[in-house]
C-alpha cells in the first residue's frame, strides 16, 4: 500500500520520517486500523486511505504529543518517533464523517488555491472525514445550463454570484450578486473544483455535489412565460430569486440538462444535495404538494444516476417531501443535531448528527466544551434515530482550535469523552508539554468563555465590531455585544497563562492562544469603557468622557498590533490570497471587493438596508485599524461635540439590530455608511503578514489594562 498517494502525503506532511511508515491494506467494510511498532518501523494496517492517514494521526497524537490545527501548529513538528509495545487498533462507528457547511466555503475558503485546499484535505483526512462538501466548480455547471436555455454569455455571467457570496446562491437565498465578468473566471473555478475533487476521489472519500432544487434565476421567465416560473420572497433584502415549480414539465427538464452538465464537467459521484424551498417559501403548503416535490426531485436524480443519494439538510426540510423518498435514497444532515429530536427521529430516515458552532467565522472565543463533550452522536443513537454519521458543519473555521480539536475526536467515537482528561492531554499536545499552571489557567477558561451554559454558541458578538452608539447591543443580526461571562475572572486566567510564558515562549499554539486571549480581555475592556462613557455622558462630565474616548481608541489601536502578531488575525492575509488568485488587475480589484464586502458590509455596498451588515464581523489585525477605528472615532467625535457645545447628538442609538434602516437615517448614520461604502471598494496591497513574538506586547497590555483599573 505504499503507493504514490501514501508516499506523497508522507512528503507533504512528515517528510523527515516518511520511510519510517509503511503502510498495508486489510478487507473491512468497516473503516477501521491497526497500528504497531516492528524493526524500529510504524507498520499502520487499514481499509482504505482515510483510515490508513487517519491512523497515521492518531498515532502521531496519542505517541508522538503532535497536535495540528488551522490557529498555531499549522505543521507537523517532530524531533524523533515514539516506538511501543503492543497493538494499537480503532474502528471507526460512524460510516460517514461529513465536513463542511456551505457557508465554511465562503467565510473562510474563498480565497484558497490548490496548495491550501491540499493541506485541507490532508487535514481532513487525517481526522478521518470522509464525505467532504464538493460544490466549487459549481459556476461552470450552472453557467452553461444557462447558455442551453437561451442565455447569451453576459446575461448567464450576469447571474452567478461573486466568489465571497456563491455559497448563498447554492442555498437559494440570492442570484447574481456581485457577478464575475468573464467567463475566465468561471472555468478557473471549474480546474480549482476538479483538482479538489480528483483528490477527494483519490483518498477514497465520498462528495457531496451539488443537485438542482429549482432555483433559476428570474431572467427565465422571459425566455419561459409559460412555465410555472416562481417568484420568491427576499430574502435578507436581496432582490428576489425564482424557482421552477418542480411539478412544472420545465422542472425536469432544466434539472436534467443541469445534472447532465455536472457529469460531463467534473463527473457524477452519487451524492446529490439540494434543499427545497430553504429559508422560503413553498408556493403551496399542502401534503399533497409537498408529496409531489419530493417525488419529482427523487425521480430526477433516480433516473439521472440509479446510485444517487438525495443529500439535505435538516434546517428547513419539510416533512410531506421527505416521506416521498425511499430511505436508503436519502441522507439528512441535522446541522446542529436539533431536529432530530424534535421530529420523531426524522421520521427512521439515515441522519448525520452535526455540529454547528459557529455563524460566519467570526472569532470570539466562546463553545460549550462540556455539552460537546457528551457527544450528541451517541446522544441521537440511544434516543433511537437512525444515526449513520457524524458532521462539522460551522459556518467558518480558523477561530476557536479547542471546541475543533475536541469535534474532531468525536467525529469517530460512538462514546463521550471525559473533558478533564482530554484536556490534560490537549493542553501537553497543544504546548509541547504538560504543566500544572497551564491546566489551572483552562480551568478558568471552563468557568468562562467555554462554560456551557447562559448564552448561545452562535450568538457571541464584539462591541468593537458592532455600529457604534454609547452602549453596543448586537455586532451583526444575531450577535450580542456584552460579554456573557465574568470577565474579570476571564482576565485571571489570561494573566495565569501568562506566568507560563518563559517556559512556553517557543510554542507556536501557546504563542496563538495568548495572543488570542488578550485579543479577547481587550474586547472585553471595551465593553466595559462603553458603559463607562456612556454615563459620563449621561452626566456631562466632558472631561471624563474625553479621558475614555482616547483610552477606547488607544485600546483598538493595541488590539490591532497585538493581532498582527499572528498571520491567521490578519485581513492582510485574506486580501493577499484573494488577490494571488486573481488573473488581471481587473479581477484582483473584483476579488478584493468580494473580500471586503464579506466581513463587513456583506452585502450592502451600495446603500441598501440588508440584514447581514457586520454578520461577519472579525476582530483582525488592519480590519480593526482600518474599519473598526474610523468608525468609533466618528462617534467619539460627534459625541464629544455634543457636550462641547451643548447640542444633540444626531447618532441614534438602537436596540434592535433590524433597526438599522432607523439608524442610517439619522445624519451620523449616514456619513458613516458612506465611509464604509467607500472602504469596501478601497483596492490596496499589504505586505506579507508574519508571526512574531506576541509576549512582549501581551505582558504591556495586560499591565496597562491594571494600571487603568
Amino acid at each position: 500500500m505504499n503507493d504514490s498517494v501514501i508516499l506523497s502525503f508522507l512528503a507533504r506532511n512528515l517528510p523527515d520520517f516518511a520511510d519510517r511508515f509503511l503502510f498495508s491494506r486489510i478487507d473491512s467494510d468497516e473503516d477501521q486500523f491497526s497500528i504497531q511498532c516492528q524493526d524500529g518501523k510504524i507498520l499502520i494496517s487499514a481499509n482504505g486511505y482515510v483510515s490508513a492517514f487517519h491512523g497515521f494521526y492518531c498515532y502521531l497524537k496519542k505517541y508522538c504529543g503532535v497536535q495540528l490545527s488551522w490557529c498555531g501548529n499549522r505543521e507537523i513538528k517532530l524531533r524523533e518517533l515514539t516506538l511501543f509495545d503492543g497493538v494499537y487498533k480503532k474502528t471507526i462507528p460512524q460510516k460517514y464523517r461529513v465536513y463542511m457547511n456551505y457557508c465554511t466555503l465562503d467565510y473562510s475558503m474563498a480565497w484558497w488555491d490548490f496548495d491550501r485546499w491540499e493541506k485541507e484535505i490532508d487535514f481532513m483526512a487525517m481526522n478521518g472525514i470522509n464525505m467532504p462538501l464538493a460544490v466549487i466548480g459549481s459556476e461552470a455547471v450552472l453557467y452553461e445550463t444557462l447558455l442551453e436555455f437561451g442565455f447569451t454569455k453576459q446575461e448567464a455571467l450576469r447571474c452567478i454570484t461573486g466568489p465571497a457570496f456563491w455559497a448563498w446562491q447554492l442555498m437559494t437565498n440570492i442570484i447574481g450578486y456581485l457577478p464575475p465578468e468573464d467567463e475566465g473566471y468561471i472555468y478557473r473555478r471549474l480546474e480549482l473544483g476538479r483538482k479538489i475533487l480528483a483528490r477527494y476521489l483519490q483518498f477514497g472519500m465520498h462528495p457531496i455535489q451539488q443537485g438542482f432544487s429549482g432555483h433559476v434565476p428570474p431572467l427565465l421567465k422571459e425566455k419561459y412565460p409559460d412555465a410555472a416560473i416562481l417568484p420568491q420572497s427576499s430574502w435578507c433584502n436581496f432582490p428576489p430569486t425564482a424557482l421552477i415549480d418542480p411539478l412544472d414539465p420545465l422542472f425536469l427538464q432544466f434539472g436534467r440538462t443541469y445534472l447532465n452538465k455536472l457529469k460531463r464537467l467534473m463527473g457524477c459521484h452519487h451524492f446529490l444535495a439540494c434543499d427545497p424551498f430553504h429559508e422560503g417559501t413553498p408556493p403551496k403548503e399542502t401534503p399533497e404538494y409537498l408529496h409531489d416535490v419530493g417525488a419529482t426531485i427523487d425521480r430526477l436524480y433516480r433516473t439521472f444516476d440509479k446510485h444517487s443519494v438525495w443529500v439535505m439538510q435538516a434546517w428547513s426540510l419539510r416533512k410531506d417531501i421527505v416521506l416521498a423518498v425511499e430511505k436508503e435514497r436519502l441522507l439528512i444532515l441535522d446541522l446542529n443535531s436539533a431536529r432530530t429530536p424534535d421530529s420523531e427521529n426524522l421520521w427512521g430516515y439515515p441522519v448525520v448528527a452535526g455540529m454547528l458552532h459557529n455563524f460566519g467565522g467570526k472569532n470570539a472565543m466562546q463553545g460549550k466544551l462540556y455539552t460537546h463533550s457528551k457527544n450528541v452522536y451517541c446522544q441521537l443513537k440511544n434516543g433511537g434515530a437512525n444515526v449513520v454519521g457524524s458532521g462539522l458543519f460551522m459556518e467558518g473555521i480558523e477561530q476557536n482550535p479547542v471546541v475543533y480539536e475536541l469535534q474532531f475526536d468525536l467525529l469517530t467515537t460512538d462514546q463521550p469523552v471525559d473533558l478533564d482528561q482530554w484536556l490534560k492531554d490537549y493542553i501537553s499536545r497543544r504546548y509541547g508539554k504538560a504543566d500544572r499552571r497551564l491546566h489551572h489557567a483552562w480551568e478558568g477558561l471552563l468557568k468562562t468563555c467555554y462554560q456551557s451554559e447562559g448564552y448561545s454558541e452562535n450568538g457571541v458578538g464584539s462591541p468593537i465590531a458592532s455600529r457604534p452608539q454609547m452602549i453596543p447591543v448586537f455586532a451583526g443580526p444575531c450577535c450580542q455585544a456584552k460579554p456573557f461571562y465574568d470577565t474579570a475572572l476571564f482576565e485571571q486566567a489570561v494573566k495565569l497563562f501568562l506566568s507560563v510564558a518563559d517556559d512556553f515562549y517557543h510554542s507556536d499554539g501557546y504563542q496563538f492562544d495568548l495572543c488570542d486571549m488578550v485579543r479577547q480581555v481587550l474586547s472585553n475592556r471595551f465593553y466595559q469603557n462603553q458603559v463607562d462613557f456612556a454615563a459620563a455622558y449621561q452626566k456631562k462630565d466632558l472631561s471624563r468622557a474625553e479621558i475614555i474616548a482616547k483610552q477606547q481608541e488607544k485600546l483598538l489601536r493595541d488590539m490591532d498590533a497585538l493581532t498582527s502578531c499572528r498571520s491567521e488575525l490578519t485581513l492582510a492575509m485574506r486580501i493577499r490570497d484573494a488577490h494571488r488568485l486573481a488573473a488581471d488587475e481587473r479581477e484582483k480589484r473584483y476579488f478584493d471587493l468580494n473580500a471586503r464586502a464579506l466581513v463587513t458590509l456583506w452585502g450592502d455596498i451600495d446603500g441598501s438596508t440588508n440584514t447581514n451588515c457586520d454578520y461577519s464581523w472579525r476582530e483582525w489585525s488592519g480590519l480593526i485599524k482600518e474599519y473598526y477605528l474610523p468608525r468609533w472615532q466618528m462617534f467619539f467625535d460627534d459625541t464629544l461635540h455634543s457636550l462641547q457645545t451643548n447640542t444633540p447628538l444626531d447618532a441614534v442609538s438602537i436596540e434592535h439590530y433590524w433597526e438599522r434602516d432607523i439608524y442610517l437615517e439619522a445624519p451620523f448614520g449616514k456619513r458613516l455608511a458612506a465611509f464604509e461604502q467607500s472602504w469596501v471598494r478601497t483596492c490596496k496591497d499589504y505586505p506579507a503578514p508574519t508571526d512574531c513574538d506576541c509576549i512582549p506586547l501581551a505582558t504591556q497590555l495586560l499591565s496597562e489594562m491594571d494600571n487603568l483599573c
